[in-house]
């Protein structure tokens, strides 16, 4: 190569790297030459900012949304960070963005928003909904916080939500396999839309076969018993259950029930590890034929069941072993020594452990401590297993926190009862160290007044001050309505078709004093009423006050029997009791508490009345001649019936509501003295006593309730009880199935009368050559079976009470009553006739009648027992704020026989059989009485006044 050619080659080899120098730096030259004159150049500013498009939401509104401002420097940083702004605000489904040069400043931009505003939810519709309504979507929509409603925004996300939200909902009724589509209609010239949410049930899916497997220690009916939500619905008996219906299936229920129900029963008999596998479940169809409807074991199914297999590993079974107790702060000591707090808890070492017993006595150890003012107090059980001893070590670690004093107690909701009315009946005072248990018993206190709806302990706000440790209490309470005006009318068992009014003041001026007028119309029974209670006299806890009364009350009984029946009935007017009673009178009363707070009061009541009776048959006279009750005689023996009454009592009471009761217990006891040194005609002894006691049973849903009463009375002093005074039962009082008054002993009550026997005397012809008639009147003694009433009476009352829904509650209920007559001595007759008869009886024609002093019993009435079982709906209505209940009742325990009177007698002396010819007496005299005598024994059939059902509508509680 020659040195030309090559240094041509070099500098070729140069002019490429130069080349390309020179066009980087002609491209960079532009830009070099803008950042030098950066500083230098125009700046924009926002002219203006624009919406277009929003209807609905107002611009001001969306000024407010964005960052940048009108004069603000033009920065498209901060232009895109206004455009996701409101894209945020889910207003809108577009949001456009455009900058323009302003027209009229040469460095103003205009930033201008192209917005599409989101339709509203005009009406939200919901198709094919069958085991769920409308209103439990909205409560699991407001439950679970879904934000979707009529006239909102349509939101593509809530409504995916409450997608999910009716899918689970009706999981929990079983439609497992439901679909949920939620489609949407625009409406025409408007923004809006129709949401429809199309549902498709499916199958109902029930609970089928629950099988476990690993137990050994329970029985798979136990543990069967133990699910609640997934056992089928079932007939309890005392030691099996009769399986009625399969319940729903619900998986989160299940989750629940293995792990509360099975689990936790392992636990609570000392299985401390045992454990409860994943279930294995088994979705099948089922098709069965049937009647058509939700009728269990007859009806037909078309759906989905679920089998259940539980595995379970029970594992070894532990007992308490050691027991500690810490605080939780290591500079502050325990409040209570370890012995005192070992005897609060329920378990003694080289017992089973248990679960359940742990929890109570955690329960124990908070009331322990808030009777001394820990209201923070917190209990914590540290468990420490000895696998080799299989015992359970136990420290109770106790964070006490501080004592707190009341400083100040209020209340708030009382617009008409004052404060004191409503402290008088709080026992903690302000200084004093807070007691948890005296506030849950004030609680209990003012539920009883039944001035408020029913106050709950949430429904007082504590407020803390730790640093100076007191506690401020606040109260709320709703004042039921004080005044209550009523109206009403209807047909009753006891007063027959009726007319009522009456005014009640609870909480007369707000000072808790009790004003009642009220007066009642009805077939059988009239009655005015005046009253007046003060329960603090002088702002002591004495309760004083006072009634006047007038009652008039008619006893037909053919009558009550033909309400009841719906048609008229015809009684024997010889056997039927009719009489009426009318009573004027009043009573004064007082009671105090034994002590300061204590639910135990004493009391005293006096009461004085007169009484007229008048009788309208045969057996009522019969009955009130009979038996000597006043010192007066004579015709005039049943008017001018004067009592004066004095009752000293006693009586307890914790029962929590007095109308709506779900717990607590109470007791009465009063003894009666009648006449005497208290003056009237009348002279009597009466000990009454009842008891009731209220038990919330299955998770304190429904409540047990049981009531006892007895009562015996007794004349003194030569004296009679008075019928009207005697004890029957039966009615909605007592034995609801029964009719009002007809529980108690028969009686056979003796009495004389005569009749004439025509019979043909030999010795005697007539003109025509045959005998004459002749007339004998004969002395006749006949039984007339009637009820006294008893002088001992005993019932016992027993409900289980299912709330269904606000006022309305199911009740089952059983009801046993015996009444009978202790002392036959109170039932004697007047000597006079007590005299005649047996100067007549018995005589050689009957042999066997002898007539005592005493009525005779009839037979299998005295204390025989009668009982009633069935079903009860009732209702309160808030307006009259009364009870009205439908029951229906089976009397398996009644009279069915009847009841027979003893055969009667006659009386022939020797001197008028030595007067008749001979054979006269034997073939036609005495044939024609025994006639007489047949025809006239008495009969009463035992159906008519016991029946077998009962079916009625009332107004009131049994108790």
């Amino acid at each position: 190569m020659t040195e030309a050619a090559s240094t041509k080659n070099f500098v070729r080899l140069f002019q490429i790297p130069v080349v390309v120098c020179l066009c980087i730096v002609a491209y960079a030259y532009p830009l070099w030459g803008q950042q030098a004159q950066g500083p230098t150049s125009r700046q924009y500013v926002i002219q203006r900012i624009e919406f277009i498009g929003n209807r609905r939401i107002q611009s001001d509104t969306l000024r407010a949304r964005i960052f940048s401002r009108p004069g603000d420097p033009y920065s498209e940083e901060a232009v895109r960070r206004d455009f996701q702004a409101l894209w945020n605000t889910q207003f809108f489904e577009d949001v456009r963005l455009e900058v323009e040069d302003s027209p009229d400043q040469p460095d103003g931009k205009i930033v201008v928003f192209y917005l599409k505003e989101r339709p509203i939810i005009r009406r939200i519709e919901y198709k094919g909904n069958k085991s769920i309504t409308e209103s439990d979507i909205l409560d699991a929509f407001k439950e679970k916080k879904v934000g979707l409603s009529v006239e909102g925004q349509f939101d593509p996300t809530k409504i995916k939500r409450a997608e999910v939200v009716i899918k689970e909902l009706l999981a929990e009724h079983g439609r497992q396999f439901a679909t949920v589509k939620p489609t949407y209609e625009r409406i025409a010239a408007t923004n809006a839309v129709k949401l429809v949410f199309n549902i498709d049930e499916g199958p109902k899916v029930k609970v089928g076969t629950v099988t476990f497997t690993g137990n050994k220690v329970f029985s798979d009916g136990k543990l069967l018993r133990a699910m609640r939500h997934d056992r089928p619905y079932a007939i309890p008996l005392y030691i099996t259950n009769i399986p009625v219906m399969d319940k729903t299936y619900d998986r989160q229920k299940l989750d629940e029930d293995l792990e509360v129900g099975i689990r936790g029963l392992y636990r609570d008999h000392g299985y401390f590890k045992a454990t409860v596998g994943d279930p294995i479940l088994n979705t099948h169809d089922e098709d069965r034929s049937g009647i058509k409807g939700p009728w269990p074991v007859l009806g037909s199914k078309h759906g989905k069941r679920v089998d259940i297999t539980v595995p379970i590993e029970e594992g070894e079974q532990y007992r308490m072993g050691a027991l500690k107790f810490r605080s939780s702060d290591p500079e502050v000591g325990l409040v209570f020594k370890s012995e005192i707090l070992a005897k609060v808890f329920p378990i003694k070492e080289g017992e089973i452990f248990s679960a359940e017993k742990i929890r109570k006595a955690l329960d124990n150890y908070k009331k322990l401590y808030g009777e001394y003012g820990y209201i923070d107090f917190v209990a914590e059980p540290l468990t420490d297993i000895d696998d080799k001893k299989k015992v359970v070590n136990l420290t109770m670690e106790f964070d006490q926190q501080k004592q707190f004093f009341v400083r100040r107690i209020e209340f708030s909701g009382n617009t008409t009862t004052r404060d004191k009315v409503i402290r008088r009946e709080i026992l903690l005072d302000e200084g004093q160290v807070y007691n948890n248990r005296l506030w849950e018993l004030s609680i209990l206190r003012l539920n009883q007044l039944g001035y408020f709806d029913v106050i709950k302990p949430e429904n007082a706000e504590l407020k803390r001050n730790v640093k100076a440790g007191t506690v401020d209490i606040k109260l709320k309470v709703k004042e039921k309505g004080k005044q209550s005006i009523s109206f009403s009318g209807g047909v009753s068992g006891i007063a027959g078709t009726f007319v009522s009014a009456s005014y009640q003041t609870n909480n007369f001026l707000g000072l808790g004093e009790t004003l009642t007028l009220s007066a009642q119309l009805g077939d059988f029974q009239r009655g005015y009423t005046f009253g007046f209670t003060e329960p603090f006299l002088f702002d002591r806890p004495i309760t004083t006050g006072f009634t006047i009364f007038a009652n008039k009350y008619d006893f037909n009984q053919a009558k009550q029997y033909g309400l009841l029946l719906g048609q008229q009935i015809a009684l024997n007017p010889a056997l039927q009791e009719n009489y009426n009673t009318d009573t004027k009178g009043f009573t004064l009363f007082i009671s105090s508490p034994l002590r300061r707070f204590s639910f135990a009061r004493v009391g005293l009541t006096y009461g004085f009345s007169s009484t007229n009776i008048t009788t309208f048959s045969q057996s009522a006279q019969l009955l009130f001649d009979s038996i000597q009750f006043t010192s007066l005689a004579g015709p005039s023996a049943l008017n001018g019936i004067h009592s004066s009454k004095v009752t000293p009592t006693i009586s307890y009471s914790t029962v929590n509501n007095p109308q709506n009761p779900t717990h607590g217990k109470s007791f009465y006891y009063g003894v009666s003295l009648e006449g005497g040194p208290l003056g009237g005609n009348v002279n009597t002894i009466s000990n009454t006593f009842s008891t009731t006691y209220f038990h919330q049973v299955n998770k304190r849903r429904n409540v047990i309730g049981i009531k006892y009463q007895t009562a015996m009375i007794s004349g003194y002093g030569g004296k009679d009880i008075p019928p009207y005074n005697r004890f029957y039962l039966g009615g909605e009082q007592d034995v609801r199935g029964f009719n009002f008054y007809t529980i108690s002993p028969f009686v056979a009550i003796p009495f004389s009368t005569s009749t004439s026997i025509e019979y043909f005397d030999p010795r005697r012809i007539g003109s025509t050559g045959n005998p004459v008639p002749q007339l004998l009147t004969v002395p006749l003694l006949e039984f007339i079976p009637t009820r006294p009433g008893g002088d001992y009476q005993n019932v016992l009352n027993l409900e289980y009470r299912i709330p269904i829904a606000g006022p309305v509650t199911l009740v089952f209920f059983n009801d046993l009553g015996l009444n009978g007559i202790l002392r036959q001595t109170q039932l004697s007759l007047n000597p006079a006739a007590v005299s005649l008869f047996q100067e007549q009886y018995p005589n050689p024609d009957f042999p066997n009648v002898h007539i005592t002093k005493d009525l005779p019993i009839v037979s299998g009435t005295n204390f025989y027992p009668r009982t009633s079982a069935g079903i009860e709906l009732q209702v309160i209505l808030p307006i009259v704020n009364a009870p009205f209940r439908v029951y229906y009742a089976y009397n398996y325990l009644r009279l069915t026989g009847t009841i027979t009177a003893p055969s009667g007698a006659y009386f022939l002396s020797d001197a008028v059989k030595n007067t008749l010819p001979p054979g006269v007496l034997q073939t036609q005299i005495q044939p024609e009485l025994d006639s007489i005598l047949f025809q006239q024994v008495q009969h009463i059939p035992a159906g008519l006044i016991e029946p077998k059902q009962t079916f009625r509508f009332t107004v009131g509680k049994t108790f």
